[in-house]
Formats: C-alpha cells, sequence, structure tokens
C-alpha cells in the first residue's frame, strides 16, 4: 500500500497509509478466485458477502458494490483501516494457504473513499417506521452501527454522547 513520504507527513496530520489507486484495484480484484464457497465471508464478523463486493469492482459498478458493502457493514471505511483483516477474513481467503491473500481490507477502504469522493451517502434500504423510541448510549463505532441497525428496522434512534464530540474512539483514541 502507498504511504505518504516522511518528508511530508512530519508537517501534517493526514492519513499516512494512503490507500489504493485505481491500478492496484484492477489488479487485485483480479486475484479473487470467487470460491463457490467462500471462506472469507465466513472470517468477516459481519458477513460481508466479499466475492460479490470484488466482482462489483471488477465489472466497475461501484455504486452497487457500496451498496453491497452496506447491506451488511455502515460504516465501511473505517472497517477498511481499522478492521484486523490479516486475521479474519484475509486470513481465511484460500490464496493465503500458498500466496499472499486478496487485500480485502484495502478494497472496502477504496470503494468507501470513492464513494466519499463522490459525495454520495448510500444507505441500505429501510423498513418502515414503527413509532418505537430507542436510546443509544454512545457514539463511538459499535454505538453508530447499533444505530443504524435499529433505524433500519424502523425505530426512532436518539444517540447519546458522554463527550463533547460524537464518535468515540475514532475521535478520543485513534491516532
Amino acid at each position: 500500500m502507498r504511504e505518504q513520504d516522511p518528508s511530508e507527513r512530519i508537517h501534517n496530520f493526514s492519513e499516512v497509509a494512503l490507500g489504493f489507486t485505481e491500478e492496484m484495484v484492477k489488479t487485485e480484484v483480479e486475484r479473487c478466485l470467487q470460491c463457490g464457497d467462500p471462506k472469507c465471508v465466513d472470517g468477516c464478523p459481519v458477513n460481508i458477502d466479499i466475492p460479490e463486493f470484488i466482482r462489483l469492482i471488477k465489472e466497475n459498478d461501484l455504486l452497487e458494490a457500496i451498496r453491497s458493502i452496506k447491506n451488511y457493514n455502515i460504516l465501511p471505511a473505517i472497517c477498511g483501516r481499522v478492521c484486523p483483516q490479516e486475521i479474519q477474513c484475509e486470513k481465511a481467503c484460500i490464496l493465503s494457504k500458498r500466496w499472499e491473500p486478496v487485500a480485502i481490507g484495502a478494497l472496502e477502504r477504496y470503494i468507501a473513499d470513492w464513494e466519499r469522493k463522490n459525495q454520495l451517502k448510500e444507505c441500505p434500504d429501510c423498513e418502515a417506521p414503527n413509532q418505537i423510541k430507542v436510546a443509544v448510549i454512545g457514539s463511538g463505532p459499535a454505538g453508530l452501527t447499533c444505530a443504524a441497525d435499529l433505524a433500519r428496522y424502523g425505530f426512532d434512534v436518539t444517540i447519546f454522547e458522554a463527550f463533547h464530540k460524537g464518535g468515540g474512539v475514532l475521535v478520543y483514541g485513534i491516532p
């Protein structure tokens, strides 16, 4: 993965790991074998249909790729950066038995960054409001994911946060 040059990064707070370029993505999606029984999905804690979103990237249908991911994970830009893919989905990738696994996390990050760069805000379909109010305590990744899942099922969700800014560990814990 590309990295910001040290001579530049000592003067800013931008990300060090810059993610994949379009060319790197094109090369990486070709490596996916589109397994009939994809173990990478079993290795993913939220069961993202990994072969599906990789196939959609390969077909250059990036909008459907982000929709596919968000059916399972509402925060792909975060997970693409901080999820320990190397011990989960990538470890389960069949290629990892002999070679480097498909860089699933980098592909997830790429598609999430594409969504943001294009100012899109894809959301999974939601059920009709059910008029039931629910409080979620904490606005870190777990609280936000919980709130999104509840809203998706029609609940009227209010998030409460003890700190001045929302985001939990994303704001106060990850440098």
